[in-house]
């Protein structure tokens, strides 16, 4: 395979995990300018740090090649050259745009995971979006009251600043939630990785070391604040079994019911 540039919308990045080969590097999937998922990996986590850094919904061209020797064959996996990215445009990053961003996002939603989980048997398919008929609860999978943690581990950069060190969160958070396809009283339980919420749990749980505080911060914003929003779920096969992961939420303010019923209708195609 041979590397191709492409012009790339990051809607997710994943929370940054330790590489032997690579050091610090997340995994960032989003919208290519032709309207298809991609996944890109592995990006040094240093590039999200600091001036100039990569932004979600920010706009970018990278050189990449198609991902060889996955265990899933994910077809969206490209490996990228790190050095090639060039960021293009941030205004989707710097500005609440929920429109601009729908423009790109929302011509891939799916109906269901049942509709996922029939794409990546036709095809591979390892992405999608979906939006969740109704959320029945957020919660975590560990007693977050007895189990509070804590990162008091940090790195110096080559320029002088103190950044945390990638540690793996230990608590799973999961939503409970129906779609369009779940029979009567029927529901799934998914994990959640999104980037701000474990970021959230990480730095919060430095802010409010009374976990019951910190359990109330998060349920009041992952759940409390984002069920009243139009909420959609970014999901991820997992690398190394055919099991779906919410990699990303996607929360814009409600929109009018006209607007709903001829969204995919009424968006205009802007990514030249």
């Amino acid at each position: 395979m041979s590397w191709e540039k492409k012009r790339v919308l990051l809607a997710v990045k994943a929370y940054p995990e330790r590489s032997r080969t690579h050091g610090d590097v997340a995994c960032t999937a989003g919208v290519t300018s032709d309207g298809e998922w991609i996944r890109l990996y592995p990006i040094e986590f240093n590039k999200f740090r600091g001036f100039g850094k990569l932004k979600r919904y920010s706009i970018i061209e990278c050189e990449c090649k198609k991902a060889s020797g996955e265990k899933l064959s994910r077809k969206e996996s490209y490996k990228v050259r790190t050095e090639s990215i060039r960021i293009v445009d941030t205004s989707l990053a710097d500005h609440a745009d929920w429109v601009g961003r729908r423009e790109w996002i929302h011509p891939l939603l799916a109906n269901s995971i049942d509709e996922l989980d029939e794409s990546f048997k036709t095809d591979n398919t390892s992405l999608g979006l979906i939006k969740p008929k109704e959320i029945l609860r957020f919660f975590s999978t560990q007693d977050i009251m007895t189990n509070l943690w804590k990162s008091h581990e940090y790195q110096m950069t080559i320029d002088g600043k103190r950044v945390p060190i990638v540690t793996k969160v230990p608590h799973q958070f999961k939503y409970r939630f129906t779609c369009n396809e779940c029979p009567e009283g029927k529901y799934h339980e998914i994990q959640c990785e999104d980037w701000e919420l474990l970021e959230s749990y990480r730095s919060w749980g430095e802010r409010y070391p009374n976990a019951e505080e910190l359990w109330k911060k998060l349920h009041d914003k992952f759940y409390g604040f984002i069920v009243d929003r139009d909420i959609h779920f970014f999901m991820g096969l997992h690398s190394q079994y055919p099991s779906w992961l919410i990699i990303g939420l996607f929360y814009p303010p409600q929109l009018p019911r006209t607007k709903q019923l001829s969204l995919n209708g009424l968006m205009p195609n802007s990514r030249s």
